[in-house]
């Protein structure tokens, strides 16, 4: 797996995609289905990508960047935003104080117009160390400000 996974580094996502179904092949592994499931997404196979991540989260429900990359495929590929909130949703509660996951999911309630989660979870991604949290915290306070004019 090692070879996929430094594969995937280098941006070569079809060798990555041959070292990893030989990996999978031999010892199939929540990471390896998560790395394929990059590797898939790279290569844009978006619903091949969701399997694999499915498949590395039925493994290993612990892992929250599977839920993150489920999260994301739903909401930027899939554009099935409710699916995509529950995927975050649940890689949040497994990484609380995550900025990055707390970001992504506070774009998805803005993009859904719940300006109050947004901005509680902006405001959390700022206060846990992620500066560009900041201007999208003040744009959706301006938009709450302007939803109460």
């Amino acid at each position: 797996m090692s070879l996929g996974t430094s594969a995937l580094t280098q941006g070569n996502a079809q060798q990555a995609q041959t070292h990893l179904e030989h990996a999978l092949q031999l010892h199939p592994t929540s990471d390896a289905h998560y790395n394929m499931g990059i590797c898939q997404y790279m290569l844009k196979n978006i619903d091949c990508a969701i399997e694999h991540w499915k498949k590395s989260v039925q493994m290993d429900p612990k892992g929250a960047d599977a839920y993150v990359s489920l999260g994301n495929a739903y909401f930027l590929s899939k554009k099935e935003s409710g699916t995509a909130i529950d995927y975050m949703q649940k890689a949040i509660e497994l990484a609380p104080n995550d900025p990055e996951i707390q970001f992504n999911l506070a774009c998805m309630h803005e993009s859904q117009g719940s300006l109050d989660q947004a901005i509680e979870l902006y405001t959390q991604a700022a206060s846990n160390g992620l500066d560009r949290a900041q201007p999208y915290l003040r744009n959706a306070m301006a938009k709450r400000i302007k939803q109460q004019i």
